[in-house]
């Protein structure tokens, strides 16, 4: 016999005893394999003609928060789900060009007509919401040798056992690792049926999905009774999309938040650069050029501000109004839109230009900002070291939408306008929180009055106040004479004196309150000082301004802004010292308010500086 054949048989003979010993691992490999390339593809191109049923559920004993949910799709058929959550119950059902909405314990309807099943193949959401994040953007498109190596990673790190559920045989795999503990993963013999348990019994996630077989009857909903809201259906299928892609999305950010990757990059006359880790929009040139700097640089973070302000946050509204929220936003906007400058009307079209996302979409996000709440602070003279200006500034809301995962810090220089420096976020260009070169320094604070829309939207007209005014007086003067949306408080500090005022503002009222000065809503008033806040949010801020009074430098200033006078949700503290046009902002975290985190200090003109003679 030929020595290769001998060898050749040696080898066969090996490997027919490494089956025969590992047979169930080699055998569970291959279906991971098979599987993870079948799940990858599906989130990648979609699942073309797979009929999928869906079923999971986050169980956690008998709480409120237990989720469970049943999917059933069929591309260019049908969509269903049914999902329970804190006990509500909600129903999505697509047919032919038909959607419903249905919150039977809400008593709500909410049904549009459009042919665009499309936007409801669930393995391309999933894949989308991954590819949105960073650390698992490359899951969908695996390579077959990643792909490979986890196969045979798992069956190495795994236990293998043969199971009966539910009248199927299944390969259940029990990985040994301890990064993924309690967990299961059980694989049909048919390969139509997967099932994954994660947990320790009384909190548990359990997922089971069903493919190639008969669609899951639609959810039994009885429609008797409920209110009904009839809206288009194109955009009725797109809020439930794009809610869901950044809902989703959400949940990875929260357990894992974003990094910027540092890349300084440039786009007609705007510099996108860091401070610590966080985005700097530097730009100059008219309106519409700040616009498309904006749109170009931060595409892919203001595509997940508008879907957060406009489509997730449009279900929670929804459900509470029993209003659609798209329209009356939409409704906002119209009678708001006669009093905003045409230069804010051309940079967000030039946002639009750039970013690919509508104009539409640009303008009601921007209305948005009006529905913020928050606190602030001016101290100067007696009450600070040498008689420094410190103006504090508390942007309280909530962070379940992940604002702050994409916060920005503008730098602009606009032509026929002073230089600013805004403190928002990726896709407003309105102001809620900033300082211009004139050292004129501007927050607010949200009151009442919804509804009382007929003038310029409050970050507008903060946006106004920067670019126009050189000194208090002005600032006051703007503030009055425009006419403004709802009820606000503003604090306006000069560095140049220095001095401040507090305004107490509607539509139709405009109190002036100066330092020290007493107020029925500010009842203990400070010399030096300008203190605005609510309640006992308020009552702690004046204590702790006093106890410090004549010590209070930048440290103790944003001290002044920790808990309890910033909210659970704040989103962002800053502070400024406009004599020399520096600040410090700090941003929530996942789980911690803003005050709680690392605050990273700013230099406005060395900022400006970085974009160069040529656009400035």
């Amino acid at each position: 016999m030929k020595r290769s054949t001998k060898i050749f048989l040696w080898i066969a003979a090996v490997l027919l005893v490494v089956f025969i010993l590992f047979q169930k691992r080699i055998t569970g490999a291959f279906r991971v394999y098979h599987l993870v390339t079948a799940v990858t593809q599906a989130m990648e191109q979609g699942s073309g003609d797979l009929d999928m049923g869906l079923a999971a559920g986050i169980y956690e004993g008998e709480k409120k928060d237990t989720v469970h949910a049943t999917f059933s799709y069929a591309k260019g058929e049908h969509y269903y789900a049914d999902v329970t959550f804190g006990g509500d119950r909600y129903v999505i059902l697509h047919r032919g060009d038909s959607t419903e909405v249905i919150l039977p314990d809400e008593g709500l309807l909410i049904a549009g007509k459009a042919d665009t099943a499309g936007c409801f193949d669930m393995a391309r959401l999933a894949g989308n919401i991954l590819e949105d994040y960073p650390g698992t953007a490359d899951i969908p498109t695996m390579t077959w040798s990643k792909r490979a190596g986890l196969a045979v990673y798992l069956m190495l790190h795994s236990k293998v056992e043969k199971e009966k559920k539910d009248g199927r045989s299944y390969l259940v795999i029990t990985p040994d690792d301890d990064l993924v503990k309690d967990a299961k993963l059980w694989l049909a013999k048919d390969g139509k049926s997967i099932r994954v348990d994660v947990g320790a019994e009384g909190k548990k996630i359990t997922a089971t999905m069903v493919m190639q077989e008969k669609a899951l009857p639609a959810p039994v909903v009885k429609r008797q009774g409920l209110k009904r809201l009839a809206v288009d259906g194109d955009e009725l299928n797109t809020a439930i999309y794009r809610g869901a892609l950044r809902a989703g999305g959400l949940q990875l950010e929260n357990n894992k938040p974003p990094k910027t990757d540092g890349v300084e990059r440039r786009w007609g006359k705007g510099l996108l650069t860091y401070v610590d880790g966080n985005r700097v929009l530097v730009a100059a040139g008219t309106h519409y050029e700040l616009g498309e700097a904006h749109g170009a640089l931060l595409k892919k973070e203001i595509r997940k501000m508008v879907d957060a302000t406009l489509y997730t946050i449009n279900w929670v509204y929804t459900i509470e109004k029993k209003s659609w929220f798209i329209d009356d936003l939409r409704g906002a906007y119209q009678r708001e839109a006669p009093y905003i400058p045409e230069k804010y009307q051309a940079e967000m079209k030039g946002m639009a230009k750039t970013s690919g996302i509508s104009l539409e979409e640009i303008r009601l996000t921007n209305v948005f900002p009006a529905l913020f709440h928050c606190s602030g602070f001016a101290l100067f003279g007696d009450a600070t070291v040498d008689g420094v200006l410190y103006h504090g500034r508390i942007l309280d809301y909530i962070t379940e939408l992940g604002l702050q995962y994409y916060p920005v810090v503008m730098i602009f220089n606009p032509d026929s306008a002073y230089a600013f420096a805004n403190v928002g976020f990726a896709g407003f260009i309105g102001s809620v929180t900033g300082m211009n070169e004139k050292q004129v320094t501007f927050g607010e604070m949200g009151g009442g009055g919804e509804g009382d829309w007929d003038g310029m939207p409050m970050a507008f007209l903060m946006r106004e106040g920067m670019e126009r005014a050189s000194t208090l007086a002005e600032a006051v003067d703007i503030f009055g004479s425009t006419p403004r949306t709802c009820e606000y408080y503003y604090v306006i500090s000069d560095g140049k004196i220095p001095d401040a005022r507090g305004l107490a503002t509607t539509p139709s009222r405009f109190d002036v309150i100066h330092p020290g000065q007493y107020h029925p809503q500010l009842p203990e008033p400070v010399k030096d000082a300008v203190l605005m806040s609510a309640g006992d949010r308020y009552k702690e801020l004046v204590k702790r301004v006093k106890a410090e009074y004549g010590t209070i430098n930048a440290e103790k200033a944003i001290r002044l802004m920790d808990r309890p006078v910033a909210m659970k949700a704040a989103l962002h503290t800053v502070l400024f010292a406009p004599q020399t046009l520096e600040f410090w902002v700090a941003n929530a975290g996942p789980h911690t308010p803003a005050p709680m985190n690392p605050y990273a200090h700013y230099d406005m003109m060395k900022l400006l500086e970085k974009l160069g003679n040529d656009e400035r």
